[in-house]
Parts: structure tokens; C-alpha cells; sequence
């Protein structure tokens, strides 16, 4: 069966303590992924207490409140379906307790064409957020073994069994905690009392990327982090995260990103709007947004 999908619009909006967004709804879906933060959503009759990466699925027609608590910043991906993917989507829940290492990627990869906007981006963010279903519908079919988000280390696609998953889990929880460090994959391998070979094939089972396509990824992720919050040059990101060549690091962030990080640097403002649909019916033009923030206290 062929599904249809049209995303209209992408937005990343950070949203202050006792910052929020009135009730209201939408004609289509509205899908919430945290960047970072805490916030509290409420969908429909339930409140939720979200953090990083969690997503939150709000149906079309269903009325959502969104309150940020400690700087919560979110990504938008509001769109519509056909009719038969809009009932299995429909029927998901509301709440995601922390997506997998490859749903986040797909996520970040739909913003950085957004902002990019290559030749062909509208059908590439169309086919990526439709892969995106896929993955979390088939999840929740198979009901595959995931690692819970409390110990704050990412989900994983596949988890052989309980053993690895807290082998994996060690693994992904030092490479957070050593991200702005030179990392080699023998020296991990070592450490979990693997030959590079194994350990190479047992970490891309877990995760989908072999353990240098993860931890660039993982470093690529936190420079774009440190673009939008700090006032660091490139030169000084690309030392901070242990890379001796800022040449070789320019390489891998446009491997990784499709854009040159001077390119990104100029763009990465925190609060973004990008209408995928140019003439959608249901926004206002790319820049503005279609329900303000407000003040608790103004309320």
C-alpha cells in the first residue's frame, strides 16, 4: 500500500520559564519533539511532563496547551495524511517516552533540510517523516524492547536482550559524558573486553550507525548546540569537541548536516518558522507564528 503524507510546516521555538502557549487545535497533525528542556503539555484531557526526547503526537482536531519549565525547546512538524495513515497514526497515543537513536536523526534531518532547502527538500522531509511513521508504527506493533529514557542515555532500534542493552547503555552513557573528548573506537571496544570487530558490529545492532558514524553524529549535534548558545567561534567548537583538523571537522559537519557549518552558524537562530507548503491554507506567512507565547502572568 502507498502512503501520503504533506508536511506544511517546521518550526523550533524555545519557550521560557513560565512561558506558554494557549489551547488551541489544528486541522492537521502536530507533532512535538524536545530538543532540550523541560516543559508540560497538556493533549486532550491528559497533562504530560516532557523532557528531551520525548514526542508528543497530537491528532488533528485535538485541543494541546504548551507550558515550558526549563528552557524548553521544541521542534514543530505540523502536516497531513490520507485517510488510512491518518487512522493508524490516530490510533498511536499521545506520548512517546523518548524516541531512538535513528528517530532522532530522522527528526534533526527534516530541520536541517528545512533550513537548508536544497533542491527537492519538500519531497526529502516527506519521505523522511514518513520513514519516521514507519519506525515508531512498527514499534508499537512488534512492541520491540526499548530502553526507557531514566537514566537520560538514547533509545536504541534493537536490543538483543537485557545484558546488552546495559552494555550499550554504559557505552552511549560515556560517550555523552566524553563528547568534547577524542574518542577512538578500539579504546570503547577495549573497554567493554571486545576485539574491534565485535564490538564495531554489536554497537551498530544496537544503535544503526557503526560506532565513529555515532559518535561524529554525537559531536555534530552538540557543536550545533553550542552555535545557537554560545558565542564560539567554529575554530573554538571544533577544539572544544577534540578534533585536531578544523578541516577534517568542516568535512564531517557537511557530511553529516548537508551544510557548511559557516553556512549553519548564520542560520541557527533559536526560534525558526519554515513553511514546507509555500500557499498552505491553513498558515500565515514563513516567519510568523500562528498562536503567540504568552506570559503566565499576563494570563
Amino acid at each position: 500500500m502507498v502512503y501520503g503524507v504533506t508536511v506544511h510546516r517546521i518550526v523550533r521555538q524555545k519557550k521560557g520559564d513560565n512561558q506558554y502557549i494557549e489551547r488551541h487545535s489544528h486541522p492537521y497533525f502536530h507533532y512535538i519533539y524536545i530538543l532540550s528542556g523541560k516543559g508540560r503539555i497538556f493533549v486532550d484531557a491528559y497533562e504530560l511532563l516532557v523532557s528531551k526526547y520525548d514526542l508528543i503526537l497530537v491528532p488533528p482536531a485535538i485541543e494541546h496547551e504548551i507550558y515550558g519549565l526549563d528552557g524548553l525547546t521544541c521542534l514543530d512538524l505540523k502536516f497531513s495524511c490520507d485517510e488510512n495513515l491518518t487512522e493508524m497514526l490516530s490510533a498511536l497515543g499521545y506520548f512517546i517516552n523518548g524516541v531512538n537513536a535513528y528517530e532522532d536523526s530522522l527528526i534533526r534531518d527534516i530541520f536541517d533540510e528545512a533550513v537548508n532547502a536544497r533542491e527537492l527538500y519538500e519531497h526529502v522531509i516527506n519521505s523522511r517523516i514518513l520513514e519516521l511513521f514507519f519506525h515508531i508504527l512498527r514499534r508499537k506493533k512488534k512492541g520491540v524492547e526499548m530502553i526507557n529514557q531514566d537514566d537520560n542515555s538514547k533509545n536504541f532500534l534493537h536490543v538483543p536482550n537485557k545484558e546488552k542493552a546495559n552494555k550499550i547503555r554504559k557505552v552511549l552513557a560515556y560517550l555523552d559524558e566524553k563528547v568534547q573528548s577524542p574518542i577512538k573506537v578500539a579504546e570503547l571496544a577495549a573497554q567493554m573486553g571486545y576485539n574491534e570487530s565485535y564490538f564495531s558490529t554489536f554497537f551498530k545492532e544496537c544503535t544503526g550507525f557503526s560506532p565513529s558514524k555515532y559518535i561524529n553524529i554525537l559531536k555534530v549535534e552538540k557543536a550545533k548546540e553550542m552555535m545557537l548558545y554560545t558565542s564560539w567561534t567554529f575554530t573554538h567548537i571544533s577544539e572544544a569537541l577534540g578534533y585536531e583538523s578544523i578541516h577534517y571537522f568542516s568535512k564531517v559537519f557537511k557530511q553529516i548536516t548537508g551544510t557548511a557549518p559557516s553556512s549553519y552558524m548564520n542560520k541557527a537562530k533559536i526560534n525558526m518558522t519554515f513553511n514546507v507548503i509555500k500557499d498552505s491554507e491553513f498558515l500565515p506567512p514563513e516567519g510568523e507564528y500562528e498562536i503567540q507565547i504568552k506570559d503566565v502572568e499576563t494570563r
